[in-house]
């Protein structure tokens, strides 16, 4: 695990560092993907040559009297070749567009996860939280990753036809060519201009379409509908949306406006070049006084190439210009994906059942603050005992935990497991003995039976052990409720995605967090305060059934009510940092300290 708790998000990435890592994961996730790419532009830059020599080959044959039979079989032949082409370009588009699909899926599953195996400690990092944002966005919103890939078909396809148009152009005349070139040079500066303007005015606008994007998501939904409506908030969010698609109207304007002039002055240099071209063809087969005389086939084959010649031209400079945008919108994806994984510097100890746990002068601070949360603090607990950990609000005790389940690492100190420092063992074999609820705890919309049995259900295991999760379901008191569902243990829990799923209360879906976390049968397990909605009677009898449940195990409770504390072993208090005690509650209600005063003031305002 890493305990770089500094990481700068914001470090950059070279062009050539991005292009590289952007092709390593197309090659990782496709392979097929390139020779795909290859196959494509090649088809489409032959198609285009055959069709600027065909009105040559059969004017060609009008002018040498072919006979009739000759003339069939030439057309045959061209045909034959015309159909194989397109047949050819019809498979490689078909092939590029269900692979584009499919790398364009497989990004963001990349993407989450790396989400999923990096340092949870980065998830806490306001730099890397952004970062995540700015990474995401260009996948999700701007099509970065097809239009990446549009534009390297585009780019070859150029390419190829290029070289072969401009190999015809320079054997005609080479000076006609460089005046081809030097104008359509201008035009495509006119359109690189363009294009830098469209790319700044859009780093503008990301923010502004990021924040409008998700204002118009949670207008939508239902969480949020009971506010909307007793609060009268739809009428503000209406008018942040409007206030964003005031200012995306600004931006579109501004960036049509440029766009027309910019055509405009490229159409006028598109007809300059034409008629130049013309006139200079024309006279080139009406006399010889500009050069060698040539025929109409020549002048078929000419005015082809030269319009095939502007265009490639235009295509190749225009692809490499998006190519380049869009390789410096995924910027920050390439940015996040370099964030080192947690796994990484796993270590190799083989770990033993629980006997104890101790902090050694354990000290932390929030990554990029330089704030004392938890001061070089000291205990140890040990097999079966039942500690609770109590203390004022912002007293860091969900921080003891994230240390424990090695979320975080210690600035200094050590966290040792039977006297070894955890970070030692197999994050794996460790992370399989820690079995916890979390106060924002999640159920997915999975299966119940998915969400309480998760190792058989990732080994796609049809049977499933199905007598232990209704046993553990008829332990934590919610297995009527269970049995009572059409599809049982095999009810989704999100109504959102599946039709018959089922809604649970808060009650209920706290229940099956438990649940989940008793089935793990971990050493050590832990409730961190995840009944914080609940009336105080309804807390205690959480906890209270939460204790019986786990009799012979290592037990930990974080609760901002005491309700915990009576039938625990000992009562860690935690205060500015600091451990200022761990005693038993009789002992503490016998001292004067903080944990009486915090006890004392709850039980007068529940008898009251």
């Amino acid at each position: 695990m890493s305990n770089d708790k500094n990481i700068n998000a914001s470090e950059d990435i070279s062009i050539a560092g991005t292009i590289k890592m952007l092709l390593g994961f197309v090659w990782k996730l496709d392979k097929v993907y390139y020779p795909i790419l290859a196959l494509l532009s090649i088809s489409n830059a032959a198609n285009t040559v055959l069709n600027i020599f065909i009105p040559k080959i059969l004017i060609d044959g009008f002018s040498k009297d072919w006979n009739l039979t000759t003339f069939i079989s030439v057309i045959l032949t061209i045909a034959a070749a015309k159909f194989l082409l397109l047949q050819l370009k019809a498979f490689a588009k078909r092939q590029d567009d269900i692979h584009r699909a499919m790398l364009q899926a497989k990004f963001p599953m990349e993407f989450a996860k790396k989400v999923m195996a990096i340092d949870y400690a980065n998830l806490e990092d306001a730099k890397v939280l952004d970062l995540k944002e700015r990474a995401l966005f260009p996948l999700t919103n701007f099509g970065a990753l097809l239009q990446m890939l549009s534009s390297a078909v585009g780019f070859f396809t150029s390419l190829f036809t290029l070289v072969s148009v401009a190999a015809i152009l320079a054997n005609f005349s080479l000076v006609f060519t460089i005046v081809i070139a030097v104008l359509t040079l201008v035009a495509l500066i006119l359109s690189a201009r363009f294009m830098n303007v469209l790319k700044e005015v859009t780093e503008t606008i990301i923010p502004i379409n990021r924040r409008y994007g998700y204002y118009t998501q949670i207008a939508t939904e239902p969480r949020f509908q009971k506010e909307y409506r007793i609060y009268g908030m739809h009428t503000l969010m209406m008018k942040k949306i409007n206030s964003y698609t005031e200012e995306i109207a600004v931006w579109l304007n501004n960036i049509y406006t440029t766009q027309g002039n910019t055509e405009t002055t490229q159409a006028l240099l598109t007809g300059i070049t034409r008629f130049l071209t013309y006139s200079y063809v024309a006279l080139r087969v009406l006399s010889d006084q500009f050069g060698t005389r040539i025929g109409l086939g020549d002048f078929s084959i000419i005015i082809g190439a030269t319009e095939s010649f502007a265009n490639s031209f235009r295509g190749v400079v225009m692809d490499v210009v998006t190519l380049g945008q869009t390789i410096s919108y995924l910027k920050p994806f390439c940015q996040f994906m370099s964030i080192p994984d947690t796994l990484m510097e796993s270590g190799a100890k083989e770990i033993e059942a629980l006997e104890t746990l101790s902090f050694n002068n354990v000290s932390f601070s929030y990554p990029n603050t330089d704030k004392i949360i938890l001061d070089k603090i000291s205990f140890e607990i040990n097999k079966g005992d039942k500690i609770s950990i109590v203390g004022l609000n912002n007293a860091w005790k969900s921080t003891i935990v994230k240390l424990i389940c090695q979320l975080f690492e210690p600035d200094s100190g050590r966290i040792l497991w039977n006297g070894i420092d955890i970070r030692e063992y197999d994050y794996k074999a460790y992370i399989d003995e820690i079995s916890c609820v979390f106060q924002d705890f999640q159920l997915f919309p999975f299966t119940i039976r998915e969400n309480i049995d998760t190792e058989h259900a990732m080994l796609n295991a049809e049977e499933g052990d199905y007598e232990n999760v209704w046993k553990v379901l008829d332990d934590v008191g919610i297995k009527k409720e269970v049995e009572a569902l059409p599809r049982k243990l095999d009810t989704y829990l999100d109504k959102s995605l599946y039709e018959d799923a089922t809604d649970m209360s808060g009650g209920q879906k706290q229940k099956l967090a438990i649940a989940r976390t008793i089935y793990k049968k971990a050493d050590l397990v832990i409730l961190d305060e995840p009944t914080a909605a609940l009336d105080p009677l309804a807390e205690s009898e959480v906890y209270e059934n939460f204790n019986e449940l786990t009799q012979k195990k290592t037990s930990i409770f974080i609760s901002h009510r005491m309700s915990s504390s009576i039938f625990c072993d000992k009562i860690l208090l935690l205060q500015d940092g600091k451990i200022v005690a761990f005693d038993s509650h009789k002992n503490l209600m016998n001292g004067d300290n903080l944990y009486r005063e915090l006890f004392e003031a709850q039980a007068s305002n529940y008898r009251g």
